[in-house]
C-alpha cells in the first residue's frame, strides 16, 4: 500500500512523466516502487562512497559503522561456510542484499515515502538474483555433478527424490520473495488504516516501533536464507 503523497511521483507528474504506472514500457520504469527501489539503490551507493572516500587506519563515523556491518556480516558466512575463500565469493551480494533491503524496508516508515519492498515485483526480482546465484555457485563447485544434490542420499530413490526437491526448490522462491513482500505490505496496510481511522500522530505510533523491528527483521532472514541456500550448493553432497 502506497502512502496518499509519495514525493517521488509528484515530482515526476510536475516535470510531465507518467509516474504512477501504465502500458508503456517509460510508465513501468517510473512506477511507483520502480522509483523507490531505484532511490534506495542511490542511497546505498551514496553512503558507500561517503564511508569510503577518506578511508583511515583507525576507523571513525560513517567509515566505522560501515565497517562494523561488513565485519558482522563476513563473520556470520563464515560461521556457515568454515572456508575463507568461499567467504569471500558470496559476501559482496549477501551484504548488498542485507544494506538494500533494509534501506528500501526503512523507506516506508517516511512520510510521503513507500517501501519498494512492499511490492512483489521487487522482492522477486531480489529472490530471482539469489536462487540463480547458488546455482551458478552449485555448478562452479561440483559442475554436473551438482545434479547429485536433487537426488538424494540413496541412488534407487532418484526418481522420487528430483521431483520432490525440483519442488522445494520452487518453494524456496515463494519463501524468500512472499515472505519479505508479505511482511511489508502488511506493515504499509496497517500503517495507512491506523492513520484514516485513528488520526496522523499517537496511534500509529505502536505499529511505527513494530515496523522498525519488522523492517530489521525480515532484512536479516533474507539474507540468512540467501546464505543458507549459497553454503549448501557449494557444499559437498552426502
Amino acid at each position: 500500500m502506497e502512502h496518499p503523497l509519495l514525493f517521488l511521483s509528484v515530482i515526476l507528474d510536475a516535470l510531465g512523466l507518467p509516474a504512477h504506472g501504465g502500458d508503456s514500457f517509460l510508465a513501468k520504469i517510473l512506477a511507483p516502487h520502480m522509483q523507490y527501489s531505484m532511490l534506495a539503490m542511490v542511497v546505498c551507493i551514496i553512503v558507500a562512497l561517503l564511508a569510503t572516500r577518506r578511508m583511515e587506519i583507525i576507523p571513525k563515523g560513517l567509515q566505522n559503522l560501515m565497517e562494523l556491518f561488513v565485519s558482522w556480516a563476513e563473520d556470520f558466512i563464515d560461521e556457515q561456510t568454515h572456508d575463507k575463500k568461499k567467504t569471500l565469493i558470496i559476501l559482496p551480494v549477501m551484504a548488498t542484499f542485507m544494506f538494500y533491503i533494509l534501506v528500501a524496508n526503512y523507506m516506508g516508515l517516511i512520510p510521503g515515502f513507500m517501501s519498494p519492498t512492499a511490492n512483489l515485483n521487487v522482492t522477486l526480482g531480489c529472490t530471482a538474483i539469489s536462487i540463480a546465484l547458488y546455482h551458478i555457485l552449485g555448478v562452479r563447485f561440483h559442475g554436473i555433478k551438482y545434479i547429485k544434490h536433487f537426488m538424494g542420499p540413496i541412488p534407487w530413490m532418484a526418481p522420487m527424490m528430483f521431483p520432490i526437491e525440483v519442488f522445494s526448490h520452487i518453494g524456496r522462491i515463494l519463501s524468500l520473495s512472499i515472505r519479505l513482500f508479505g511482511n511489508m505490505v502488511s506493515k504499509e496496510i496497517l500503517l495507512g488504516l491506523l492513520f484514516m481511522l485513528a488520526g496522523q500522530y499517537l496511534a500509529p505510533l505502536p505499529i511505527m516501533f513494530l515496523g522498525v523491528l519488522v523492517c530489521l527483521l525480515q532484512a536479516f532472514i533474507f539474507f540468512v536464507l540467501s546464505v543458507v541456500y549459497s553454503v549448501e550448493a557449494m557444499s559437498e553432497g552426502h
